[in-house]
């Protein structure tokens, strides 16, 4: 099993994400709300004029989502992460997102006590 992370900066694309993992039939995900360090760096110090370069694009999104999903199906996941790939080369943003997959070693649901 892995867990696979999915930043996404530009915002339009998310239905298209959602859309094509419930298409591939990942089940189960959580996004959330998200802004990178940079961004957030400037906006807190006031250097918002400093943001050019690679943090450019970063000035004039919105913040970003995160999607993270368990994979337990590990021969789907090349498939899942190519396909929200060329999702998001459609964009125009630089740094539209990026992706990236760490392995998980269990799954643990909480679950509530049963009444005695």
């Amino acid at each position: 099993m892995e867990v696979l992370f999915i930043v996404v900066n530009d915002l339009s694309y998310m239905d298209k994400i959602l859309g094509k993992m419930l298409e591939l039939k990942v089940r189960g995900a959580t996004i959330l709300d998200s802004e990178g360090m940079a961004r957030a760096i400037m906006r807190e110090e006031g250097f918002n004029f400093l943001l050019s370069g690679p943090f450019q694009q970063s000035a004039s999104t919105k913040g970003s989502k995160t999607i993270f999903t368990v994979i337990s199906d590990l021969s789907k996941k090349d498939l899942i992460i190519e396909s929200i790939h060329d999702i998001l080369s459609e964009s125009d943003i630089q740094g539209a997102g990026f992706m990236f997959s760490i392995p998980v070693s269990g799954i643990y649901p909480i679950k509530p006590k049963q009444a005695k």
